[in-house]
């Protein structure tokens, strides 16, 4: 049984199944007008935060309290980059100074709002900035400034502040680079140009040992239309993404050290993707589709790990994994 109901500004789902009833409620609120972007982040009681640009390149930092929003006016302007909450629930923030180009981190210390400037290059959009216990950050990017794309890593500590970065040794940013973390582990995907397609790598560090795993699962004709998704359960990892609106895949499932071919599929065509994003950031457990056979649902289709995996595995072609992995 499925039962949708809904007055203005609200709706219930109900859905009763094997004697147990599932629902969710949503609530829809006055629109925020005069905005050129918005980003958000939610903590681990629910509540949502939001970084909101405005036309005149303002910035306004609200959270949602319970019952009411609370707001205040950021003391920089400019585009925001990146947007974390700390494992102490602040917020951190990383800028571009509509000024000048620098990169400011900000941060919520108390009441006060604290600046610094990066003590390191970026020349790129953050690759991965993420919490870590105790109040720390990992950030992962991108530094052009030398002639050359390198790829580094650093974290900041509150009572230290940041790390001298270190360079990622092996791992060429090619056309296209995504970063994920997953049990403790960086994975970067990224996408190199050949003649007539493209060679699909993957890069598994691991930050503490500071060793890495480069496999070469295989090639694509196109680029990913946006940022692909990173499923996974225990062992087995399941990147989704799309091309041309059309929904494609590589899996691995011995924890990473081999991955089928990647390849498109029909299932869902065509599609849209996005990350639903939690606490501890993208959710490895579902993914949100925004686009499905053309159409453009109000909300999101969120569908759950197991039946998108069990549907790639048995489409998969060839599922006998040909890359070698290599340590570095």
């Amino acid at each position: 049984m499925v039962n949708y109901l809904a007055a203005p500004g609200d709706s219930w789902q109900l859905v009763l199944r094997q004697g147990i009833l599932h629902y969710s409620y949503t609530a829809t609120g006055e629109p925020m007008a005069g905005l050129s972007a918005c980003t958000a982040v939610i903590d681990p009681a629910g509540r949502l935060h939001i970084v909101a640009t405005l036309i005149n390149k303002r910035l306004i930092y609200a959270r949602w309290q319970g019952q009411r929003w609370e707001s205040s006016e950021l003391p920089v302007n400019g585009s925001v980059l990146a947007f974390v909450l700390d494992s102490r629930r602040q917020p951190h923030l990383l800028l571009e100074e509509s000024y000048r180009p620098e990169i400011v981190h900000l941060y919520l210390a108390g009441n006060r709002w604290q600046r610094q400037f990066l003590p390191f290059n970026l020349t790129a959009p953050p690759l991965l900035f993420k919490p870590l216990p105790r109040g720390r950050l990992f950030f992962a990017g991108q530094d052009a400034s030398r002639g050359r794309q390198l790829l580094f890593l650093t974290v900041y500590d509150p009572a230290t502040g940041w790390e001298v970065p270190r360079p990622l040794t092996g791992v060429e940013p090619g056309n296209k680079i995504y970063a994920y973390w997953f049990q403790g582990y960086l994975y970067l995907l990224s996408w190199h140009r050949q003649e007539k397609d493209y060679l699909l790598y993957l890069n598994v560090v691991d930050p503490e040992k500071n060793t890495s795993l480069r496999l070469c699962p295989g090639t694509m004709v196109d680029l990913p239309d946006d940022r692909p998704v990173l499923l996974a359960k225990e062992k087995t990892l399941l990147f989704l993404w799309t091309s041309s609106n059309r929904l494609a895949f590589c899996f691995s499932q011995d924890g990473g050290s081999t991955w089928s071919p990647p390849q498109s599929a029909y299932f869902f065509f065509p599609a849209r993707i996005k990350a639903v994003e939690g606490p501890e950031g993208p959710s490895t457990r579902q993914v949100a589709f925004t686009k499905i056979s053309g159409l453009e649902p109000d909300w999101p289709l969120v569908i759950n790990f197991e039946p998108l995996f069990s549907l790639c595995r048995a489409v998969v072609v060839n599922p006998s994994s040909r890359n070698t992995p290599f340590k570095q």
